[in-house]
C-alpha cells in the first residue's frame, strides 16, 4: 500500500525538521544571493561567486548539520545514561540495606531459638537432681524451639527457591473447594481448641482451575494460621470462595476474621519477608514472618494477586485471586 506524504512526515525526528530547517535556510539564501548579484552586477554573476555561494548554502549545512546534531544527540543520551545509572546505584543501595536488614534479622531469629535451646540443655547437664516436672517442661520447651527453628528453615528454603524459580510446582487440575476443605481438615482442631469459630461459604464453582494443589494449600494455611494468631478467644473467621468471569475468569478467596486488626503502615508492610503487626520485627505472637511473603509469591507464580484490607479493632481480610481455564485457553503457573 502507498504511504501518504503526511504519514512519512510523522515518522520524522525534530533533529530532521532542523536539518531540513537550515539546508532550506541556506538555499534561499543562496537564491536571494544570486538575484542581488544580478541587481547589483548588473545582470552578471561570475561561476566562481555561484560555486562559492552555491559550496556555502548547500555543503556546508550538508556536513556542518550531521555533526551539531549527533554532538547534541550524543549529549542528550549521556545525560540519559547518567540518569539511568544514577537511578540503578539508588537501587543497588536500597538493596543492600535490604539484604543487611535480611540477614541481621534471620541472624536473630536463628539466635534466638538455640540460645534457648542451648540453655536448657546445659540446665539439665548441670542439675541431675531436678524435679520432674521442671525436667519434663525444658524437655517441652527444647523440642518446642527445635521445631520452631525447623519451620524458620523450611520457611527460608520455600521462599528462597520460589524467588529464584528454582522450585518445582505441579501443574495439575485443582478445586479450590478440595484445597479449602483439607485445610480446615487440618488446622479444624487447634482452632476448636483456641475457642475460635470457624465458618464457610463456598458457591459453586465449575470452572477449571490449574496449579500446584499442595502450595495453594500452604497459601490457606498461611494465611488462616495467620488469622487465628491475632484473634481472640470467642472471635470467628470466615472463608468465602466465589468464581466471577468479569473482567477475566477467576477464582476468589477471601479469608476474614475477627482479630484486632492492623495500622495502615502496618498493612502496606504485611507481605513483606519478618514483617509482624505492630510494627515488630520480634513480636509476642508465634511464627517466623515469613508466611504471608510466601503466600503471596505462590499466589503471584500462579498468575493471580493477593492483598489484605484492615482496620484497627474491627479485623482483617485477605483476598486472592486465581485465574482460570477455559477450553483451549491456558492459565494458571507461570513458566519459569
Amino acid at each position: 500500500m502507498k504511504v501518504r506524504v503526511p504519514d512519512r512526515l510523522r515518522r520524522l525526528s525534530p533533529w530532521h525538521y532542523i536539518w531540513i530547517a537550515i539546508v532550506c535556510s541556506q538555499a534561499l539564501t543562496f537564491l536571494l544571493s544570486v538575484v542581488q548579484g544580478r541587481l547589483w552586477w548588473g545582470g552578471s554573476v561570475s561561476r566562481e561567486t555561484l560555486i562559492v555561494g552555491f559550496v556555502d548554502a548547500l555543503i556546508v549545512p550538508l556536513v556542518i548539520a550531521p555533526v551539531i546534531i549527533y554532538l547534541v544527540r550524543d549529549a542528550a543520551e549521556l545525560r540519559k545514561m547518567n540518569v539511568a545509572l544514577q537511578e540503578m546505584n539508588q537501587k543497588l543501595q536500597e538493596l543492600d540495606t535490604m539484604k543487611s536488614d535480611f540477614v541481621s534479622v534471620v541472624s536473630h531469629e536463628l539466635r534466638t531459638p538455640l540460645t534457648t535451646i542451648k540453655a536448657f540443655a546445659e540446665l539439665l547437664i548441670l542439675k541431675q537432681n531436678m524435679p520432674d516436672q521442671r525436667r519434663k517442661n525444658m524437655i517441652a520447651s527444647i523440642n518446642e524451639e527445635s521445631e520452631r527453628l525447623t519451620r524458620l528453615v523450611s520457611d527460608l528454603l520455600d521462599l528462597a527457591r520460589i524467588e529464584s524459580g528454582q522450585i518445582k510446582m505441579r501443574q495439575e487440575e485443582v478445586s479450590i473447594e478440595d484445597v479449602i476443605r483439607r485445610t480446615v481438615m487440618s488446622l479444624g482442631p487447634m482452632l476448636e481448641s483456641n475457642g475460635l469459630r470457624l465458618t464457610t461459604a463456598i458457591s459453586q464453582l465449575p470452572g477449571r482451575l490449574r496449579g500446584d494443589k499442595d502450595r495453594l494449600v500452604q497459601v490457606v494455611t498461611n494465611i488462616l494460621s495467620n488469622a487465628a494468631k491475632f484473634t481472640n478467644t470467642g472471635g470467628s473467621i470466615h472463608i468465602a470462595a466465589r468464581q466471577e468471569e468479569k473482567p477475566l475468569p477467576q477464582i476468589i478467596v477471601e479469608i476474614s476474621d475477627t482479630g484486632r486488626g492492623m495500622s495502615t503502615a502496618d498493612l502496606e508492610r504485611i507481605f513483606e519477608k519478618f514483617h509482624r503487626s505492630e510494627d515488630q520485627i520480634v513480636g509476642a505472637a508465634e511464627g517466623t514472618g515469613l508466611g504471608l511473603s510466601i503466600a503471596r509469591q505462590i499466589v503471584e507464580h500462579h498468575g493471580g494477586k493477593i492483598w489484605a484490607e484492615s482496620e484497627e479493632g474491627k479485623g482483617s481480610s485477605f483476598t486472592f485471586v486465581l485465574p482460570l481455564r477455559r477450553g483451549g485457553q491456558r492459565g494458571g503457573l507461570k513458566n519459569h
